[in-house]
């Protein structure tokens, strides 16, 4: 995932990271944290910030479908199509039994 995307989720879900890495960063006494309590620290920011359990987005959100661009070129090309088809036939028509 690019850094400078602009989906508000995933900026929250950074931001949360960011800043779970950031409080447990600090130098702190005694032993370093375990990777449970990094997740855990992670999750709780995530929850704070309106993030859902998962703490990723769902990927329709960063990765949007293009079906609608698709199809409408689709259209347009059986549209172009069918016109060269049909001017196709009737100057054909012409030549072969037009005046």
């Amino acid at each position: 995932m690019n850094d400078n995307d602009t989906s508000s989720v995933w900026a929250r879900y950074r931001e949360a990271k960011n800043l779970a890495f950031e409080r447990k960063a600090e130098p702190e006494e005694g032993p370093p944290l375990t990777l449970e309590e990094l997740e855990a620290a992670i999750v709780q920011a995530a929850a704070s910030s309106g993030i859902p359990e998962t703490g990723m987005p769902p990927r329709s959100v960063i990765h949007p479908s293009k079906q609608k661009q698709l199809s409408r070129w689709f259209y347009r090309t059986l549209l172009v199509l069918f016109s060269a088809l049909t001017a196709g036939l009737v100057w054909w028509g012409r030549e072969m039994y037009g005046p």
